[in-house]
């Protein structure tokens, strides 16, 4: 407002007084009118009011923020700065408590055209991720880096955000020497976390990797340590493929993760030297160690300025490491750490304030011509594949990737607004899908085609630019519709333009992303035709990029759940892609979902399904025709998810299977022969102990979607899979040609299809157990035991086992193929000395599924004085519950004999238990609370004969007055087989009761010796130790005694293996009666003793 009409142009004169201003001492101003004023020859402010007496004119900091201007008050002075150019229009001076600018005063432009340099190298300095204002003018200073100009770095105040992340104790003078002569000679890797938060994407630490000649860095950010491993590799993969250099050393210190047998046997493969840092001496790996430092600290600052959430460390991490890279100088070599990598300069025009304001052009959705057509969101970085900006959009809750965004890098007001918990993360996927808001995360981006008056961001055109992928092959793809889009300018914020062509050829350069991102273009198939789906141009064609983004999905909004999926055989995505992202950084996701719409939400769970329909294709299973007659069976199909885990518990890929519901097949109709052989978990034990006898090395195999080799001999139909139904033939069904995984024969199929294949390749199925097969080449012997689709095969000859390794894996797909660790739950530990068998993270899970993890330990299974009964007045549990409990501890006691009897006690009373029984077995889980790393132990150093032993414990049911058998059978001093078991009779005598464990004992001795024939090993005599001298007798004297004539004769068989010599049954003391473990509880001293000849041992005690 202005008291002087002179100042005025295109006055209107109002008609009447309709406005007063009050002035200090108590007068009043009419408002007679409205005009306009220049401040400047470019600037000028509408709606001024003409005050009446007023004496002095006053400027309005409203008025100037809507013509596109921003004011930055001082302690002495106020500027205000061009929002779009960010050059000082005009500086004020204070005067009193009033802030006065003179425009007759030359100083108030000149003055603000010497102060602009200085300013704006402040707001570049807090645009390049807080880099020390010293080394960004040397940098300046000479020439090292491009699109900067007119500005001056000079420290002539203070940053409270460098000092809040940046603070620390004096530093030790740097190494001034080179110690390599290229990249990739030396790599420095270290590991930092975990922090308080997770970041947006669950990750909770950071491998940073430093190259040692450019000290260029690469940062990955992980769920678990256990990534570490894998991580590295793919990277040392990528990275020697893509600068076409080899890796020659890489430096760390002794943490599990980088000390471990995976990583340590690339290592040697690849002929790559690993130095360890010596213990507590984090000085020798100092490169690494000060890197993570480096950009922690810069991470810290960047958060700390716009007070950004803190679960945006990863992302301010990224950026601190994208930055680092471009800016901090090699100060020996006298170039940056991009410069010595790529031989080109970095361009840090693009670069804007991390957590800043940003406004996303919203060009998806369809709006009303009257609505704002902006999404707010938060700057977090750069795209580390495309030319594009990383911003969180706080609608949705999702980090996307644009180039159409507007930066507000004055405003600091949002930082309390962002809430983490938005409709975005928090709705549930159908909800997203209805709201028209793209759940899935994309990742793939296409040029960008703007006209040339278009004032969006420009795009490249330089063809030495990365240029994101556009397949054309065939892949099962949904189609998903993110809601951000093009550039618009906001009604307040004056848009800013950037030049792509001058930004670094290279923004990714492995840099890796700490979230999955939404993209913002991506390929719709050409058959979609629904008026949700907005057709886009295929463009030209380009070499599909090995990188993570080449193949991510996204769902349409407002599009149903069963139109919004293309066909089975139709797709943008090739085979080599996909294989590719398999490998890439595994990503996986840890929650296994209960929904196919929670599946088709989910990018890592999208793409285990596609990769499952892509089985399909290769395998040729099926063929999509006609619905048949009515007489014809159609099978319905599902989807089933589960997370494939290694010996650790870590997550090493999600698997998505497809199975048809075979509990709607007709007998007759549709199937016929159903059984296949599975193999004992006996066999499995004995063939672990030959080989730690032998000496040699087991390996398994994991064949791919098994199921879907096996020929089908029955016309079999399946309805399209859930979510994936061909839009153009949706009452079209799927007739099969090979087998399916739910179909009732569709193990009898795979197992006749692989046997054949073995047989074939000369190996000879054993008649004892069909599911073992042996081959004999140049006296050598191989061995192959199959369980479904798992198979273990290994021989003396590494030779043997490389050709039928190498014949497999020519004939079928595998997804695993190397040395024996884990198998059917059980850990297997292979050592020169022996083996090692446990399931210790099975018990784990266990403890935590009953929440028994921190429950006091007992040192038995079992007190001695405990008599369980029904207890028909006790407390009821429940019986569900109940039941799962006994049913894991079951499974368990397959490597874990010293809780047989007190499982199979409690087992008894899971029809109708009790409170007192639940208490039994929490005393079981506080036992194996007190015993997690309990194993057994397969020494080589032992004989390999085969003896039992059994043993009973006469009328130890105090209720039914039944006893109770156990037996143990071994190999050398190797336990393979155990048993205790209450029997279905009263013994009326010891000498009844032992008699007749000895004759169950004898049984599996049979089996076992019959079994090791296979091996190509036999025994003439298997001798059978029991400790009752009347049992002996009876088994070896065919006497007719009132004590004996009415005990059944089908336990009297023992008698004539006796006769023939083949159970050769003596006596042995109670002492070194090893089976009387199973028999009943015992004291911790007698327990103790046992268990240690059982050879049931913690591997850290093995002598």
């Amino acid at each position: 407002m202005t008291g002087d009409s002179n100042l005025l142009y295109d006055f209107m004169q109002a008609i009447r007084p309709y406005m007063s201003i009050v002035f200090g001492g108590g007068s009043k101003g009419q408002v007679i009118g409205l005009g306009k004023v220049a401040i400047t020859n470019d600037m000028s402010i509408a709606n001024v009011m003409l005050v009446q007496s007023l004496q002095y004119h006053l400027l309005s900091v409203c008025q100037l923020a809507s013509v596109g201007y921003d004011t930055l008050f001082g302690l002495t002075d106020v500027k205000v700065f061009k929002r779009d150019t960010l050059e000082v229009a005009f500086v004020g001076e204070l005067d009193g408590n009033l802030y006065t600018v003179d425009f007759s005063k030359e100083s108030t432009f000149h003055t603000a055209c010497l102060m602009a340099k200085a300013d704006m190298g402040w707001l570049w300095h807090r645009r390049l991720a807080h880099v020390g204002m010293k080394n960004l003018q040397n940098l300046l200073n000479d020439n090292h880096i491009l699109g900067l100009t007119n500005v001056s770095f000079k420290k002539d105040r203070v940053c409270s955000a460098c000092i809040a992340g940046k603070q620390h104790q004096s530093k030790h003078p740097p190494k001034n020497i080179v110690s390599t002569s290229r990249p990739l000679e030396l790599l420095h890797v270290d590991l930092f976390g975990p922090p308080s938060w997770a970041s947006l994407g669950g990750k909770k630490y950071g491998l940073v990797i430093v190259d040692d000649y450019s000290r260029y860095t690469w940062v990955f950010f992980l769920k678990s340590k256990d990534e570490t491993k894998i991580t590295f590799i793919d990277f040392a993969k990528q990275a020697q493929r893509k600068f076409d250099k080899d890796i020659k050393a890489v430096r760390s210190d002794n943490g599990s993760e980088f000390k471990n047998y995976t990583l340590e046997e690339f290592l040697s493969d690849e002929g790559i030297e690993h130095q360890y840092s010596a213990p507590y001496t984090p000085q020798q790996n100092g490169v690494a160690e000060r890197k993570n430092r480096t950009v922690v600290e810069m991470a810290r600052s960047m958060l700390d300025e716009y007070k950004s959430p803190h679960s945006f460390w990863a992302e301010a991490v990224n950026t601190a490491c994208h930055a680092s890279n471009r800016l901090f100088l090699r100060s020996i070599l006298e170039k940056t750490p991009y410069e010595l990598l790529t031989r080109n300069k970095p361009n840090v025009k693009y670069f804007r304030v991390f957590g800043c304001k940003c406004f996303i052009l919203n060009k998806r959705e369809r709006l009303g011509k009257f609505q704002s057509k902006t999404t707010e969101g938060i700057f977090v970085g750069y795209g580390s594949n495309s030319h594009a900006y990383r911003v969180y959009n706080k609608s949705t809750g999702c980090v996307i990737e644009t180039c159409d965004v507007t930066f507000d890098e004055f405003n600091r007001s949002h930082g309390e607004q962002v809430d983490l918990n938005d409709a975005g993360e928090e709705d549930s996927p159908q909800d997203i899908l209805n709201m028209g808001v793209g759940a899935l995360l994309p990742m793939e981006q296409r040029p960008h085609d703007d006209d040339e008056d278009d004032e969006s961001i420009s795009h490249p055109q330089d063809s030495s630019l990365p240029v994101p992928p556009q397949d054309t092959s065939t892949h099962i793809m949904p189609v998903v519709e993110d809601q951000v889009g093009e550039h618009v300018s906001h009604p307040d914020h004056t848009q800013e333009q950037v030049d792509l062509q001058e930004v670094d050829q290279s923004m990714g350069m492995f840099d890796d992303e700490p979230q999955k991102v939404q993209r913002e273009e991506e390929y719709l198939p050409p058959h979609i035709n629904d008026p949700y789906v907005e057709d886009v141009d295929d463009g030209n064609e380009v070499e599909p990029r090995e990188t993570l983004t080449s193949i991510m999905p996204r769902v349409a909004g407002r599009v149903d759940i069963d139109q919004i999926l293309t066909g089975v055989s139709e797709g943008r995505v090739t085979r080599k892609q996909l294989t590719n992202f398999c490998a890439h950084f595994s990503f996986v996701s840890s929650t296994v979902p209960h929904r196919v719409q929670d599946a088709l939400c989910d990018n890592d769970w999208l793409l285990a399904m596609q990769e499952e329909l892509n089985s399909f294709t290769r395998n040729e299973v099926w063929s999509l025709v006609e619905r048949p007659t009515e007489e014809h069976n159609v099978i319905g199909t599902k989807w089933i998810f589960k997370n494939k885990e290694d010996e650790n518990g870590t997550v090493l890929r999600n698997k998505a299977r497809l199975v048809a519901q075979g509990y709607s097949q007709v007998e007759g109709l549709d199937f016929g022969e159903t059984f296949a052989h599975v193999v004992r978990l006996e066999s499995i034990r004995i063939l672990l102990v030959y080989a730690a006898f032998n000496g040699f090395t087991l390996h398994q195999m994991d064949v791919k979607s098994a199921f879907l080799n096996g020929p089908l001999q029955e016309e079999v139909y399946v309805s399209q899979p859930p979510g994936f139904v061909d839009p153009h033939h949706k009452d079209h069904v799927y007739k099969l040609h090979k087998a399916l995984y739910g179909l009732k024969q569709a193990p009898r199929a795979w197992y006749d299809h692989l046997k054949k294949f073995l047989l074939d390749d000369g190996f000879v199925v054993r008649v004892i157990y069909p599911t073992l097969f042996t081959k004999r080449e140049n006296g050598d012997l191989i061995l192959c035991q199959i369980y479904v689709d798992d198979i273990i095969f290994g021989s003396p000859n590494i030779h043997l086992c490389k050709k039928f390794a190498a014949s497999m894996t020519k004939t079928f797909e595998m997804s695993l193929n190397t040395d024996l660790k884990f198998f059917l739950g059980f850990r297997i530990q292979q050592f020169q000395e022996g083996i090692f068998l446990s399931q210790t993270k099975y018990l784990k899970e266990i403890l935590e599924k009953f929440d028994m993890t921190n429950a006091k330990p007992m040192k038995t299974p079992m007190a001695t004085y405990v008599v369980l009964n029904e207890d028909t007045n006790g407390i009821p549990f429940d019986p569900s519950t109940y039941r799962s409990m006994i049913g894991l501890l079951l499974y368990l006691c397959a490597s874990r004999p010293d809780i047989m009897l007190s499982v199979g006690i409690c087992a008894r009373f899971q029809a109708s238990p009790r409170e007192s029984h639940h208490t039994a077995v929490k005393h079981i889980l506080r036992y194996l609370v007190h015993t997690p790393k309990l194993g057994l132990w397969y020494p080589k150093d032992a004989k390999f004969d085969l003896i039992g032993y059994s043993d009973a414990d006469w009328a130890g049911d105090k209720v039914g007055r039944k006893s109770t058998s156990g037996a143990c059978q071994f190999l050398g001093r190797s336990l393979v087989s155990w048993s205790s078991k209450k029997k279905n009779c009263v013994s009326l005598s010891t000498a009844e009761a032992e008699y007749i464990a000895a004759a169950s004992c004898a049984t599996q001795l049979l089996w076992m010796r019959q079994t090791l024939k296979d091996y190509g090993i036999t025994y003439r005599h298997v001798p059978l130790l029991c400790d009752n001298e009347s049992a002996i007798k009876i088994s070896e004297n065919p006497i007719d005694h009132p004590r004996t004539k009415h005990i059944d004769i089908r336990y009297h068989f023992l008698r004539d293996h006796v006769k023939k010599g083949d159970i050769d049954i003596t006596h042995v003391g109670t002492d070194m009666q090893l089976a009387d473990i199973f028999t009943k509880p015992l004291s911790v001293a007698r327990f103790y003793q046992l268990r240690r000849e059982l050879g049931i041992l913690e591997l850290d005690n093995i002598s």
